[in-house]
């Protein structure tokens, strides 16, 4: 059962004081010729506590400018990596609200918390948008104190709404275009498949992030991939027959990047690899010269990925864009929309088509 955001009132009440009076002694403003007891100081902190209040110490800066306040979640595990998606997201998100919506401000959490405890600020907040996911204790929250939130590329509580993109569209648009390229054998290379080092990785092993974990693209990806090949009459490459868990950390298909492009193009003959993330495709472009194999003239590779990171790579790569600023501004017009209408507010769900951009990554089979 839902319960209402904690309000001054309510804990005024029950420590059977005034209104003003818990406001001072709860934002420390004694002095100035008030005072209270410490037996009402102490029992005004510990029914706050107890009820769980968050002073709206921002808002109350912003009083003036009737603000609200917008908590974007997320930040520490979603904007790690360069050229990230969620980056993107973000910007436009904060670009838009700036611009378009002055009556709002936007706070970003970047901390690391406790697996068990909720991610919401000691501040109120009027929304959230969380990227990819957040610990159930924070839905848990959102929900029972009736904030609107929107996850972006991830998964949602019961009362929360989604911006995705369509993975599955994604993998058969880049399937199709290999194929009608004249590939037959095209690999996919997951999260799971190349070591590359990133910040999750510990004592050497490598392992998708947690944030990726039962992550729907992960699965959806990998498991076109496989039905897309079957439905052309092709078989997937060695290795990627079974999809692999949603549940347990993944494990490497190979030791690394160099194994991976040994085995997979050299030895097995790929032409092709659909790569499920940028920075996966990055390493795998490097190996791939470093072992004179020329891109694409021996080797296309496509990957998932945000318009912008693959704007700033060498030789500019053909990807399926994830739409990330469309999903941002998809986000901010549906929180928004929440806010000013409350009384039509409900779940929803916005998927966006992810499309095909052809750069320079990517032709015809060798004829070899």
């Amino acid at each position: 059962m839902r319960r209402k955001a904690i309000s001054l009132y309510d804990v005024a009440k029950a420590a059977n004081v005034s209104k003003s009076t818990a406001s001072l002694v709860l934002n420390n403003k004694l002095g100035n010729g008030f005072s209270v007891t410490d037996e009402v100081r102490d029992r005004i902190l510990s029914v706050s506590r107890k009820l769980g209040y968050r002073p709206n110490l921002v808002a109350q800066s912003l009083s003036k400018l009737n603000r609200e306040m917008i908590h974007i979640l997320g930040g520490s595990h979603a904007l790690h990596d360069l050229g990230d998606i969620y980056q993107t997201a973000v910007n436009k998100i904060i670009s838009m609200i700036d611009s378009d919506f002055e009556d709002y401000n936007i706070t970003l959490d970047m901390s690391l918390h406790h697996e068990n405890k909720s991610e919401l600020p000691p501040w109120r907040v009027s929304a959230a948008v969380i990227l990819a996911r957040c610990n159930p204790a924070t839905i848990e929250d959102l929900e029972q104190t009736n904030i609107p939130y929107v996850v972006i590329n991830g998964p949602a509580g019961k009362l929360g709404s989604q911006v995705l993109p369509d993975d599955v569209n994604g993998m058969k648009l880049a399937v199709k275009y290999l194929v009608e390229l004249g590939h037959k054998r095209i690999a996919y290379a997951g999260p799971e498949c190349v070591a590359v080092d990133y910040w999750w990785a510990k004592n050497g092993a490598v392992s998708i992030p947690a944030f990726l974990k039962g992550h729907s693209s992960v699965h959806d990806r990998h498991q076109t991939y496989l039905e897309q090949m079957g439905a052309y009459g092709l078989a997937p490459m060695l290795g990627h027959e079974k999809p692999p868990s949603t549940v347990k950390t993944y494990k490497n298909l190979h030791d690394s990047a160099v194994n991976y492009i040994q085995k997979t193009v050299l030895q097995d003959k790929a032409t092709a690899i659909i790569v499920y993330g940028h920075m996966e495709a990055i390493n795998l472009l490097q190996v791939a010269q470093a072992l004179n194999i020329s891109v694409p003239e021996k080797l296309s590779i496509i990957c998932f990925c945000d318009q912008h990171a693959c704007n700033i790579m060498s030789p500019s790569m053909s990807f399926i864009d994830l739409m990330s600023e469309e999903m941002g501004q998809a986000a901010a017009e549906l929180i928004i929309r929440q806010l000013e209408h409350y009384e039509l507010r409900k779940p929803e769900i916005v998927k966006l088509p992810e499309r095909l951009i052809i750069r320079d990554t990517t032709s015809k089979p060798p004829n070899d």
